[in-house]
């Protein structure tokens, strides 16, 4: 079996030399060209999209390869462009302007996210700020529903898994996506966000549930700007991805770790880093499975069996 350096170089000598050839003799040979045979091709989701994304990309034709790059894409006049440049009579083809609007809307819609996303992340939480405040209150109120908070500034942030007195503190890293993260996942799901409250009190396998959940921010943004997420998105958005597809994947994984957690049985909170590395590289290789999805289907009744 060839080493893994050999196959890039392989497949990069491929792209340089063969691709264009081989694209020119299909066409000759078909009477399509690559992107119309990638729509008619039958395959549909992750796998179409990212065929087509690999079509733009090593296009022989620069503007046709910025349209992945530039994060202020009109998707309608693209399409347009793309027909223009590659003879593609609407008349005929109707199904290709239709589809093709789709590909890049995802394609498109997911640099523009993760734009979006670091914007947000880099956006510091501030107590000054009167919705940061609000949203952290409502985050206290929806977990700890018949707990009041005695004060802004006090010890009971960490029954819920802050670090000390002050969240604010916590944020700094993950700026104010950390919040807005764990705010919807307790908005959207406030049982099963409570249940998993609950298990991070276990005698044993206990964890800090802010502070784990803020790690988890980080590993879903590390995910979406790997472009390991495009399998998901792909699959399930038809078009441009939003913050609230984000949150939505966040609150998955959140979810799954607290099984994959209880699962590994570890001893004590110091293998955190451990768990969560082991977590990520299983996430990784599923979604290198083109029908891969990453919805969160649990329902309120959600209770692990954890074994001592």
């Amino acid at each position: 079996m060839l080493p893994e350096f050999l196959w890039t170089y392989l497949w990069r000598l491929y792209f340089k030399f063969l691709h264009h050839m081989c694209k020119w003799l299909i066409r000759k040979i078909s009477g399509r060209c690559e992107l119309l045979r990638i729509v008619y091709g039958g395959s549909k989701g992750t796998v179409q999209t990212r065929r087509i994304e690999s079509s733009l990309r090593h296009s022989k034709k620069q503007d046709l390869k910025h349209l992945l790059a530039d994060n202020n894409v009109n998707v309608d006049a693209a399409v347009e462009r793309i027909m223009t440049i590659k003879s593609i009579n609407s008349d005929i083809h109707s199904q290709f302007s239709s589809v093709l609007k789709t590909c890049l809307s995802q394609i498109c819609g997911y640099q523009q996210l993760i734009s979006e996303v670091e914007c947000v992340r880099k956006t510091p939480y501030c107590s000054e700020n009167v919705e940061h405040e609000k949203m952290l209150m409502e985050l206290w109120e929806k977990l700890m529903p018949e707990t009041k908070l005695e004060e802004r500034v006090c010890h009971q942030w960490e029954t819920i898994g802050f670090q000390g007195s002050d969240p604010m503190t916590d944020f700094r890293g993950m700026g104010i996506l950390g919040l807005q993260n764990l705010l919807y996942f307790v908005t959207h799901h406030t049982e099963t966000a409570r249940q998993l409250l609950s298990h991070s009190n276990h005698p044993k396998y206990g964890y800090s549930f802010a502070i784990v959940g803020i790690n988890l921010t980080h590993l879903t943004l590390h995910l979406l700007q790997s472009g390991a997420l495009k399998t998901h998105f792909y699959n399930v958005v038809q078009g441009r991805p939003h913050l609230e597809n984000f949150h939505q994947v966040y609150s998955y994984l959140f979810y799954e770790f607290d099984k994959f957690w209880f699962s590994e049985k570890p001893r004590d909170i110091m293998e955190f880093n451990r768990v969560k590395d082991k977590f990520q590289k299983k996430l990784i290789i599923r979604l290198k499975n083109k029908s891969t999805v990453l919805m969160p289907t649990f329902t309120d009744r959600y209770r692990p069996i954890v074994q001592s």
